[in-house]
C-alpha cells in the first residue's frame, strides 16, 4: 500500500508535509484533544472512523486518526482498515493541495451565508467521493479475488468488494429525513416550534450529511460499475426532486476531471466545484430558505 500512496505526492507537484498516522481506541476523544471540541462521530447512515485534521491551516502539519476499538473485536474489517487509511491519505493531499492552491475558504469573521456554506459543502462531499475512489485505486492496485478458481483467474478487488450495498441500504433508510423530513423541518420554524436560527443550522447540518452519505454510496456504484446511485431513486421526492439537483452538478465535475487535480490545475477545479454550491443553495430556495447579509454584516434568512 505504501508503494501505492508514496509516489503521488510527487506526481501532484504538491508541496512537503508532515503527515503522522495515529492509531486511537478512543476516536472521538483524540479528535477534540486536536481542536475540533465540538466533533460528534455520529453521521446519517453511520459513524465515522477516520478523521483527517490539518494542524496547521496549510496542511503542511497533518495528522490522521483511525479508530482501531470496534465494539465488537470481532468486528474488525482489515479490507474496511486498508480503504479507510487510504481514504485518509487522500484527504491529507486534498487538504494540502487546497491550501497550496489557495482555494482554501478564509477563517469565517461572521455568520455564513448560505452560498459561503454550501461552496464548502459541495467540495467536502466532492472530496469523499474522489477519497473513496482513490482508496479503489489502492484497493485495485494491491489487492484481488478470485473469478475462476480452477483456472485460477484473478480481478482487481473494488469498493463494491467491501461494502456489498452497505451504504445502499444507509441510504435508502434515511431518505424519509430528506423528505418529508425537510420541508417538516422548515414548518416546525413556521409553527414557531423552534427558533430561525436552528432551523437553518439542522438544514444545513443535515445537507452536509446527506450529500456526504451520497457521495460514499455514489463511489461504491462507480468502483462496481454500476450506474449513478440517484438513477436508481428516481420515484422518491428526496432523492430525485433535492438531492439529485445538488449532487448531479458535483458529479458532472468529477467526471470530467483527475481523481486528484495536481497543483497546477486543482484551483480551476476547485473553483468549478464550489461553484456548485449554488445548486445546493437552489435546493435550499426550492424548500422556501434563502439567506443574504445585510449592510450591517448581519445574517438575514427568510423563509417563504
Amino acid at each position: 500500500m505504501y508503494a501505492v500512496v508514496a509516489d503521488v505526492p510527487a506526481e501532484l507537484g504538491m508541496p512537503a508535509m508532515d503527515l503522522s498516522v495515529v492509531l486511537t481506541g478512543d476516536l472521538t476523544a483524540s479528535i477534540r484533544q486536536r481542536g475540533e471540541r465540538d466533533f460528534q462521530p455520529e453521521r446519517t447512515g453511520g459513524i465515522v472512523t477516520g478523521k483527517t485534521i490539518g494542524l496547521r491551516r496549510d496542511f503542511s502539519q497533518t495528522v490522521i486518526l483511525l479508530n482501531t476499538a470496534p465494539a465488537d473485536a470481532d468486528d474488525f474489517d482489515p479490507l474496511e482498515f486498508v480503504h479507510l487509511l487510504s481514504h485518509e491519505f487522500c484527504h491529507a493531499f486534498l487538504g494540502r493541495l487546497r491550501a497550496a492552491a489557495g482555494t482554501r475558504p478564509a477563517r469565517p469573521m461572521r455568520v455564513q451565508t448560505p452560498a459561503e456554506a454550501a461552496a464548502i459543502l459541495a467540495y467536502e462531499a466532492a472530496d469523499e467521493y474522489r477519497c473513496d475512489l482513490f482508496s479503489n485505486r489502492v484497493l485495485a492496485t494491491t489487492l484481488s479475488v478470485p473469478v475462476d478458481e480452477a483456472a485460477d483467474q484473478h480481478r482487481p478487488l473494488h469498493l463494491g468488494d467491501v461494502f456489498e450495498d452497505g451504504y445502499r441500504t444507509a441510504f435508502a433508510r434515511v431518505l424519509d429525513s430528506v423528505h418529508p423530513g425537510w420541508p417538516d423541518l422548515i414548518r416546525s420554524y413556521q409553527h414557531h416550534e423552534i427558533t430561525l436560527e436552528d432551523m437553518f443550522g439542522r438544514l444545513v447540518k443535515e445537507t452536509e450529511s446527506m450529500l456526504i452519505l451520497v457521495a460514499h454510496a455514489d463511489a461504491v456504484e462507480q468502483a462496481a460499475g454500476h450506474r449513478p446511485l440517484l438513477a436508481d431513486f428516481t420515484d422518491r421526492p428526496g432523492p430525485h426532486s433535492l438531492l439529485a439537483s445538488a449532487w448531479n452538478p458535483l458529479r458532472a465535475v468529477l467526471d470530467r476531471t483527475q481523481l486528484i487535480p495536481p497543483l497546477s490545475d486543482f484551483a480551476e477545479v476547485d473553483r468549478a466545484l464550489q461553484d456548485c454550491g449554488r445548486h445546493i443553495t437552489r435546493m435550499w430556495a426550492t424548500l422556501g430558505v434563502s439567506g443574504f447579509l445585510t449592510d450591517d454584516d448581519e445574517l438575514y434568512i427568510t423563509v417563504a
